[in-house]
């Protein structure tokens, strides 16, 4: 209590403080923090005084900041022991009071502020997801519809050469009897005609690889005009 009352008095406090239950109602009065600093600095409790690096250590800052706290809570001391008669009980406890709403108020808007700061990080945690997720749909869905015009560009150039080996078949087939023994074209025809198997085998199969392909395409946003129009090809 005596170091109490000089730390007080260096700061042009008018009246001695004394009294413990006087000292622990101001004390009361400070913020949390503030009452840590100040119980440990005069020995309030069961540990002396403690310097301001064995304070700062305990309390987790370095030892210039346990200064500024503890000067921040005498000066709020000093204001009331200057203003307000701090032996009329009722007064004192008002201001207590008081202050403790303040606190309570300034903690319920940082815990608001923090609940919207966490809202408005989720919410643009979110969007930036849905981004991206929309970016990668677009790229498998881009992907898709590049394979499935390289797939169907593919089946009509083998539609052409089927026309074209269909339409050479048929000329050599309509040569008259006694042409065809002048020139022997037996060979080329059965020629032709294997190519023109084996392309029917691969547009099957390029049909077939196509249908497979629309019906199962990709997630994404704009699938459905895309394969409307290949499909329509």
């Amino acid at each position: 209590m005596e170091l109490f009352a000089a730390r007080l008095a260096k700061r042009d406090v008018e009246r001695p403080i004394t009294d413990h239950r006087t000292i622990e109602r101001l004390i009361a009065m400070l913020e949390p923090h503030e009452q840590q600093v100040v119980r440990l600095r005069i020995g309030l409790g069961p540990s002396p005084a403690l310097t301001l690096a064995a304070t700062a250590k305990i309390v987790g800052v370095s030892p210039s900041r346990i200064g500024q706290i503890e000067d921040k809570a005498f000066r709020r001391i000093r204001w009331v022991c200057n203003n307000i008669d701090i032996h009329d009980r009722s007064a004192l406890d008002a201001l207590i009071a008081r202050r403790h709403d303040e606190a309570a108020e300034a903690e319920r808007i940082r815990k608001r502020d923090a609940l919207q700061k966490a809202l408005d990080q989720e919410r643009k945690r979110k969007a930036k997801q849905d981004r991206d997720e929309v970016r990668r749909a677009k790229a498998r869905d881009s992907a898709w519809n590049r394979k499935l015009r390289m797939a169907q560009a593919e089946l009509d150039r083998m539609k052409s050469d089927a026309q074209f080996f269909a339409e050479q078949i048929a000329q050599i087939e309509q040569r008259a009897n006694w042409l065809r023994a002048i020139l022997p074209r037996d060979r080329q025809l059965a020629a032709l005609r294997e190519q023109a198997d084996e392309i029917r085998d691969a547009i099957a199969s390029a049909e077939a690889s196509i249908s497979n392909m629309l019906a199962s395409p990709p997630d994404g946003p704009q699938l459905g005009k895309e394969a409307s129009t290949n499909d329509g090809h």
